[in-house]
């Protein structure tokens, strides 16, 4: 897939909102005196594309500033603190989970772009194509089975076109191993339930859902209940 063409400030824009949208603290777009903790998106019109990298807590940055200052590491590794130990590990992780999320929603991510900016990801663009945020439709809603609940619309029978909610499915062979055979549906009408087969509906759309159906007519020739008298 070919990446969609999107400039800095929208592209880092579009990181945001994506690590927003997986429950990740992200730091605002314009820095603060004092830096938090979370995600830190950088846009610049000179690189090609987003820089991010991963802030931790004041507490964990300044215990592996005083750990480094001090010098309590080894030359050779075999021996380090545990603030330098456990803040590496941090960022290593936090990184490695920023770039597949970020590559789950299309974008292209590398993680060794600068050895002048170790320990950050530099995100190139997005790829279009498919994402969490399109709407569910046929013909893959429905392929294994509408959930109770869900609303439909009917397209076959005598209440074709009417828009009821799923109550329960049934299979002709168990364990099932496929979508339903048929479903059993709140009555149109407003009474009770009505069996349907599989073929007979379809997902509602959504401004669908929300409509109810129009009270059916009265059939001609019935007496209508009367409201009792008052006492």
């Amino acid at each position: 897939m070919s990446l969609s063409p999107i400039g800095a400030d929208a592209l880092a824009s579009a990181v945001r909102d994506e690590l927003t949208a997986a429950g990740l603290p992200v730091l605002p777009a314009e820095p603060a005196e004092v830096p938090g903790s979370g995600a830190s998106i950088q846009a610049d019109a000179d690189d090609l594309g987003v820089w991010v990298r991963w802030l931790s807590s004041d507490a964990l940055r300044d215990a592996a500033s005083r750990a480094l200052q001090a010098g309590a590491y080894r030359p050779d590794g075999s021996e380090v603190h545990p603030a330098l130990r456990h803040a590496s590990v941090v960022t290593d992780a936090m990184l490695t989970a920023l770039a597949q999320i970020l590559q789950a929603a299309g974008f292209q991510v590398q993680t060794d772009a600068d050895d002048m900016r170790a320990g950050e990801l530099l995100v190139l663009g997005r790829q279009s194509g498919p994402t969490w945020r399109d709407p569910v439709t046929p013909p893959l809603a429905g392929s294994s089975a509408y959930m109770p609940g869900v609303r439909v619309r009917l397209i076959e029978g005598d209440h074709a076109g009417t828009v009821t909610t799923v109550t329960g499915a049934r299979w002709r062979n168990w364990p099932a191993t496929g979508p339903p055979d048929g479903y059993r549906v709140e009555h149109p009408d407003g009474a009770g339930e009505l069996d349907v087969p599989s073929t007979a509906v379809t997902l509602a759309d959504p401004a669908e859902g929300q409509r109810r159906n129009p009270p059916a007519a009265p059939s001609r020739g019935r007496a209508q209940p009367r409201n009792p008298p008052r006492s």
